[in-house]
């Protein structure tokens, strides 16, 4: 099964519900599947901050 299939076996599955239930459902998975973090890192001056960035993402 592929992505298109799935999502239309999942809205067939929605089809009983209330209109405004399903499109918030299917709203909120989307917004789950295309999820990507942010990340933040602070600190003072000459800690290490852009070392730790370099060590963790492969950088030089």
């Amino acid at each position: 099964m592929n992505n298109s299939e799935g999502l239309k076996s999942f809205q067939q599955s929605l089809a009983d519900l209330p209109q405004w239930v399903s499109e918030r459902l299917l709203q909120q998975i989307n917004q789950l599947t295309n999820y990507e973090p942010v990340i933040g890192i602070m600190g003072k001056t000459g800690v290490g901050k852009s070392s730790l960035c370099n060590a963790l993402f492969a950088g030089d």
